[in-house]
């Protein structure tokens, strides 16, 4: 019995003296807790940017009866979502009910950029000052179509109901007799948007900015 408990005195001994001889001392304490704070994240220190816009000019050719605003917007995020493109896109499209783009669309502090990652417009006040900084010339699947530059819009540059007022009669006419606003698109200046008006049964595409 005497030697059992010699054996303990012993072993406790052995572990308090290593004990005793070792001391935490504060920064030893905060680093074995911290572990790998070093990798810890450090927080930002500004508001992450904000992300691009997609831009681009439809793949899709239509006459000047586009369905009315609602109905090109719809086609816009259609044609976006069976290119694998994400988010909800408007048709660069105003009517003679009100509905333009300075009224229904975003305006971000964002960059408009096409498909191909090419700039159009380092914002919303830079998209409507008049000119763009690179024509919108890229389709949705990221191709330039060969043909038909012609895009119906209703809009001038600033976003407004064109001044034309030419809207294909709410953009539901495809008669040869009345006309719509158009743009080409790959004009960078004033034409991007209202160039002269075409007739309402020629094909004509749309520009599908992303909100």
């Amino acid at each position: 019995m005497p030697k059992e408990s010699g054996d303990r005195r012993q072993a406790s001994g052995g572990s308090g003296g290593f004990a005793g001889s070792f001391h935490l001392t504060p920064a030893l304490v905060v680093l074995l807790a911290c572990g790998g704070c070093e990798e810890r994240p450090v927080a930002p220190t500004g508001a992450a940017p904000s992300a691009d816009r997609i831009v681009f000019v439809s793949s899709a050719t239509f006459t000047g009866a586009v369905g009315g605003v609602p109905a090109a917007d719809q086609t816009c995020s259609d044609l976006a979502t069976a290119a694998g493109l994400v988010g909800t896109y408007r048709a660069w499209l105003s009517d003679d009910a009100g509905r333009s783009p300075n009224v229904t669309f975003t305006r971000p502090d964002a960059p408009f950029v096409m498909t191909s990652g090419v700039r159009v417009a380092d914002h919303w006040a830079d998209l409507t000052d008049g000119t763009i900084n690179n024509p919108i010339v890229i389709d949705e699947r990221g191709s330039q179509p060969a043909t038909v530059p012609v895009v119906w819009t209703g809009t001038d540059p600033s976003g407004q109901p064109a001044s034309s007022g030419a809207t294909c009669r709410g953009w539901i006419d495809a008669s040869s007799g009345v006309s719509g606003q158009v743009g080409i698109f790959d004009a960078i200046g004033t034409g991007w948007s209202a160039s002269p008006p075409a007739a309402c049964d020629q094909p004509g595409r749309l520009y599908c900015f992303q909100q």
